[in-house]
């Protein structure tokens, strides 16, 4: 019995080392396997970072005005008898837009004529008598008083034909303001008083159309006083160029419009901390209209070396902006950089938040984290499309 018990014993231990062996080898296999598969590297786009002369533009929106906006007044009183366009036309500086009765200033012009040779022929006659009188006076047959009363004669007489002579040159005037003509080339709007009204002044109907002249055409905008400080800094002409486009229109339809900055204001609002700014453009074909929304790209320089980065290479966290460089040991590692100002798809960052020759990464970002190993394959530096 005691023999019985000292076999099974042994025949359990021998089992139980048995088991254990097994367990081992098992285990070491798994960690083996594990060692032999080793994690792939990850593909990754890069470009060396490198200070280098980049176009730089700025954005801004603004708002069109007319490059001419001229009133059609009366400038003389009577009934509108005539209209000689049709709203929206064309006009040309000295074609005839309307038609004031004019029988009153022609009246008036006939009476002033008529005066002017009244007075003329009296100072025939005063003349005459002056030449009769004065060989009397230097023969002493008449008295000198009476030659000098002729000559104040002669003279006031002279006067009054150059009074007649001014008044006219005014009736005239007034005769041909009956007839209204533009006083610029331009599109002519709506006739804002109906034939048969009294216009002129002293009545209310003193406006009667208004011509505007959209070529060239002005572009107002207001950038702040830190965009002004670096426009003023940074621009490498007086007069910086810019292209302007509509962008509520299709793009296939875009139209672009290029000009020039001519006028900076000298002083900032107060209220609204912008710098006035006036562009003007080239508007030949009439496609864009005064009090149009429109987005500007100026123009600043191609001359200035700045270390710029795609906004698509950019990320966000607590700290602030960071890319992800590659490391010596071909690494992904996160680095802060602070962005100085952004223009057209450019992020021109602090010279030193990243090192000539570093490696940004540009493959999407989403599926990437810090400390990684990478294969990477050099790529150009986007923002070379970007700006320009």
């Amino acid at each position: 019995m005691l023999l019985r018990k000292i076999n099974i014993f042994l025949f359990l231990s021998v089992l139980f080392f048995l088991v254990g062996c097994s367990e081992k080898t098992e285990e070491q296999s798994t960690e083996e396997q594990k060692t032999d598969k080793k994690i792939p590297k990850v593909n990754v786009e890069v470009y060396s970072i490198k200070e280098q002369k980049t176009p730089l533009w700025v954005e801004f929106s603004g708002k069109t005005e007319a490059y001419k906006d001229v009133s059609v007044v009366a400038r003389v009183k009577g009934n509108l008898e005539n209209r000689f366009f049709e709203p929206g036309d064309y006009v040309k500086k000295g074609d005839k837009l309307f038609k004031i009765e004019d029988s009153e200033y022609i009246a008036i012009l006939n009476k002033y004529k008529a005066n002017k040779k009244k007075n003329q022929a009296s100072l025939k006659l005063a003349i005459n008598s002056h030449d009769r009188y004065k060989p009397l006076v230097e023969k002493e047959l008449a008295t000198k008083e009476k030659l000098d009363q002729l000559v104040a004669e002669k003279e006031q007489i002279e006067a009054l034909i150059k009074a007649d002579e001014s008044t006219i040159k005014q009736a005239k005037l007034n005769l041909d303001y009956t007839l209204v003509k533009a006083t610029i080339d331009g599109t002519i709007g709506m006739n804002l008083v109906d034939i048969g009204n009294m216009v002129g002044p002293n009545t209310e109907n003193t406006k009667l159309a208004n011509i505007v002249k959209s070529n060239p055409l002005y572009i107002n905008f207001s950038p702040s006083g830190d965009d002004s400080a670096l426009i003023a800094k940074y621009k490498s002409e007086l007069k910086p160029k810019i292209v302007a486009h509509v962008p509520s229109r299709d793009s296939i339809d875009e139209r672009t419009y290029k000009g020039y900055v001519d006028f900076i204001d000298n002083k900032t609002n107060e209220s609204t901390g912008t710098v006035s700014m006036r562009a003007i453009i080239n508007n030949e074909k009439q496609t864009l209209l005064p009090g149009t929304f429109v987005e500007i790209k100026l123009f600043l320089s191609d001359q200035i070396p700045i270390v710029a980065l795609s906004p698509k290479n950019v990320m966000e966290n607590q700290l602030g902006s960071y890319v992800y460089i590659v490391n010596e040991e071909n690494k992904l590692e996160i680095r802060q950089v602070k962005i100085l100002y952004a223009f057209q798809g450019v992020l021109v960052i602090k010279r030193d938040s990243l090192k000539d020759g570093e490696n940004v990464v540009v493959s999407p970002l989403s599926k990437l984290r810090e400390g990684i190993e990478v294969v990477f394959k050099h790529v150009d530096n986007p923002t070379l499309k970007q700006g320009k």
